[in-house]
């Protein structure tokens, strides 16, 4: 498979003049080596921390990447189930889909060109950095195939199928729209967490992979996370005053080819 994405760059219908938006950005001062963090906004441009492109555990936001795939590929029933293994974090779901498609995570990091992400062996054994799960999230905003993934993370649970709770680092972050986060099987060594808003006309994504727990997780978000003033008179690339994330395109798109 090898699909064209939906890229913002094509989506140009003109050049734009953007007023000041207080968009997200990584702090230039951050230095915390123990939580990775990306922010990627659709345009293309984004900010992350000296560890942002270095591999480290997925944990269970590798079902970003295995329900995605299965959103194109798999039954009717296996789409079915996407929407409960993102909202919940279902590893059951995930585990079920992973043993029948067990080439789905690496042919999705290939097509989007997810230059630190791989699977070894399970999707519980997944690596990615944080610029790759923010960037895939920021591409597939746009895909109203990935809607049912984009509704699990819009629905938020606090507390996981397996009991943890589940709304910590990304997720604290204001204008949080969607999120969706993991943690080690002993719930302290490692977490991750994403999430995905919009501050004015500023759509982001934001991506923090931790060595530590999700307190841990969301100091350092809330700590190397700010919300500055955005460029003024940046080109915007689109216009998002009538559109939100999961919903159809409001312009023309590449429309996606599978084989």
């Amino acid at each position: 498979m090898r699909p064209a994405k939906l890229l913002a760059a094509a989506l140009v219908a003109a050049a734009v003049t953007a007023p000041p938006a207080h968009a997200y950005e990584v702090d230039r001062d951050y230095d915390n080596d123990r939580t990775a963090l990306a922010v990627v906004h659709p345009d293309g441009h984004w900010s992350g921390s000296d560890t942002a492109l270095e591999p480290r555990p997925a944990l269970s936001l590798s079902k970003l990447f295995l329900g995605y795939w299965v959103l194109y590929h798999g039954t009717d029933e296996e789409k079915d189930l996407v929407e409960e293994m993102i909202s919940v974090s279902h590893d059951g779901y995930a585990q079920r889909l992973d043993r029948k498609y067990p080439d789905a995570i690496d042919e999705i990091a290939e097509d989007f060109e997810l230059q630190e992400t791989a699977r070894y062996g399970a999707w519980g054994r997944t690596v990615t950095s944080a610029y790759d799960v923010a960037s895939f999230v920021a591409d597939i905003l746009w895909d109203p195939r990935a809607k049912p993934l984009l509704d699990g993370m819009r629905d938020k649970p606090e507390v996981a199928r397996d009991g943890f709770h589940q709304l910590f680092g990304a997720a604290e972050l204001d204008h949080v729209e969607g999120v969706k986060t993991g943690w080690s099987d002993d719930r302290v060594s490692q977490t991750g967490s994403l999430s995905f808003g919009q501050i004015g006309d500023e759509v982001w994504v934001v991506a923090a992979l931790t060595w530590g727990d999700a307190e841990e997780n969301t100091e350092d978000v809330l700590d190397g996370i700010n919300q500055v003033n955005d460029r003024a008179a940046r080109p915007r690339r689109f216009q998002t005053d009538f559109w939100q994330p999961g919903d159809s395109v409001p312009i023309r798109f590449t429309e996606l080819k599978l084989s």
